[in-house]
């Protein structure tokens, strides 16, 4: 009989026991602490990497190597993107596919922006970059958001065969050939011109201002228009000779062309125009040559976005 009671007994603890390690085991664990992400970033021009300086920028993100969920805003200021609101990294380990871009615009649900062209705007995109838990993202170029420039930057320097150019100004220049509207596919990193293009204004004198003098025989315009990669381009000029404006000379449709075929994004070029003595009167064939150059820093301008697209853009 006590025996039996010893057996009772240690199966009741033994019941025991194990209902109160059950019980343990389904309390819920605490949910882990989120991981914020960040990022860093910077420029590519041809020669230097820059840095922002309190930039509005867009970072498309997804959950698979080239398809893009969304896009998030950020600020961009020295070597950071900060993320506005706070992004976290997912909690169950996965991966992050994260690509940026300037100026910030609507994505499509197909990953592609869509811009107007006024000759100002420099559009920027980063290559894709991927981060987790386990392995976030830093500040290496194989773990951060590096921006390239995406557009073609047209310098303009003119110079003209005379001896004596004390009378010289340049009114006007334009440029003819600039697309009106361009869209950027995330995923492929292209850029395609629509079919229209327009001519903008490079330098423009007021109605009552003489224009710009030559320096010698020399005259670089100020500031620089960016154009579409691989763009048809010709140049109106109007120069004059004296006081009397029936006097200008006026060349049209000059063709512009590129160092090694055409001009590539990200490259910058100094167009020269060598004219002809304005005195002489008969026409020569003039030829505006883009040659490579150094980047021109400076204001980067503000893209004219096309926004009547539908656009995800937050999570």
């Amino acid at each position: 009989m006590i025996l039996k009671l010893k057996y009772i007994l240690k199966a009741a603890f033994l019941s025991q026991l194990l209902f109160s390690c059950t019980e343990r085991s389904l309390e819920p664990r605490p949910e882990p602490e989120p991981v914020p992400i960040r990022l860093f970033t910077g420029i590519r021009t041809r020669a230097t990497v820059d840095v922002f300086g309190d930039t509005p920028v867009c970072v498309a993100y997804g959950v698979r190597t080239g398809q893009y969920d969304g896009s998030w805003d950020g600020i961009a200021t020295d070597n950071e993107i900060r993320l506005m609101p706070e992004r976290y990294y997912p909690s169950d380990g996965s991966a992050l596919y994260l690509r940026g871009y300037y100026p910030p615009a609507p994505l499509t649900a197909d990953g592609r922006l869509t811009y107007r062209l006024t000759g100002e705007e420099d559009l920027m995109l980063t290559g894709e970059q991927s981060g987790s838990l386990s392995a976030p993202f830093g500040e290496s170029d194989s773990q951060s958001l590096l921006y390239r420039h995406l557009l073609t930057q047209l310098i303009f320097t003119l110079t003209v065969e005379a001896e004596d150019t004390g009378a010289l100004r340049v009114r006007s220049l334009h440029l003819n050939g600039l697309a009106d509207e361009v869209t950027l596919s995330l995923a492929e990193e292209s850029l395609s011109p629509g079919e229209r293009t327009v001519s903008v204004p490079v330098y423009e004198a007021g109605e009552e201002a003489e224009g710009l003098p030559f320096d010698g025989n020399k005259l670089t315009l100020p500031g620089y228009v960016l154009v579409q990669p691989s763009a048809t381009l010709t140049i109106d000029l109007v120069l004059s000779v004296d006081d009397d404006r029936t006097h200008d000379r006026e060349y049209r449709a000059l063709p512009v062309r590129f160092e090694g075929g055409e001009g590539e994004g990200g490259t910058a070029y100094t167009v020269r125009v060598e004219l002809p003595d304005p005195v002489i009167p008969d026409p020569v064939e003039i030829v505006a040559v883009a040659t490579v150059g150094r980047w021109q820093e400076g204001d980067s301008g503000s893209g004219e976005l096309v926004d009547n697209r539908s656009a995800e853009t937050e999570q």
